[in-house]
């Protein structure tokens, strides 16, 4: 996956006019990826993104502009990536030097609980713990604020976060231990995997699997022993 400013915030811009030819989050990322490079008028860009219209990279310009993510400036007006962005590819930049990890995939972890401090602080823990894990790197990473389910009554809320991984084993191991309840693989578009890694990763997931069979045993023992 090329360098990116996956920037997931609220899109208020007429987000089915920006969808006709180029995706808003992928638009929003080329724009990035080119102001990354220097300040740029709106001429300038769209020859560079000659695959959005003039009016759509408007409209993405506005909108990035409403979620702080460029600045305007100077005649002609030319936009440039805001220093909390630059300050982030930078971050992703030495990162990347440094990475030699094959698959890189964007993950989501959500969870609900009736305590709204707990929930809170449980997730925090979660995402400074995947942080300092050294068995992937974290390139982004974000924690929602914590909101009231309607239909529960209960808090959500969720974390964020695009990580690589060495293996295959390394990566079943990111979505049992860190509850990961969404994934998209960044890449690599294609994966050899040696049989003997597989085997391993399976047996990962076997050992997994009947440890939380385990838990869920003793769990269900202990219930009864109380209820008598």
């Amino acid at each position: 996956m090329t360098q990116e400013v996956n920037i997931e915030e609220p899109i208020s811009f007429k987000d089915d006019e920006l969808k006709k030819n180029i995706s808003v989050m992928d638009l929003r990322n080329l724009i990035a990826k080119h102001l990354s490079t220097g300040d740029k008028t709106e001429e300038e860009l769209k020859k560079l993104i000659p695959g959005a219209t003039y009016e759509e990279l408007v409209l993405a310009l506005r909108n990035m502009l409403t979620l702080k993510l460029i600045k305007k400036d100077g005649f002609p007006i030319k936009y440039s990536l805001s220093s909390d962005i630059k300050e982030k590819l930078a971050r992703r930049k030495e990162i990347s030097n440094t990475d030699q990890n094959p698959i890189k995939v964007s993950i989501m972890i959500e969870s609900m609980a009736n305590d709204k401090g707990a929930l809170r602080n449980a997730m925090e823990q979660i995402l400074e713990r995947l942080k300092a894990d050294i068995t992937y790197k974290v390139y982004e990473s974000s924690l929602a604020e914590v909101i009231v389910q309607e239909t529960t009554g209960l808090f959500s809320t969720y974390i964020e976060a695009e990580v690589s991984c060495a293996d295959f084993q390394s990566l079943l191991k990111l979505i049992y231990y860190y509850g990961v309840t969404s994934i998209d693989v960044n890449k690599p578009e294609k994966l050899t995997i040696p049989i003997s890694d597989l085997q391993e990763g399976l047996f990962a997931i076997v050992d997994m699997t009947h440890g939380y069979a385990d838990m869920i045993y003793k769990l269900k023992q202990e219930i009864g022993h109380l209820k008598k």
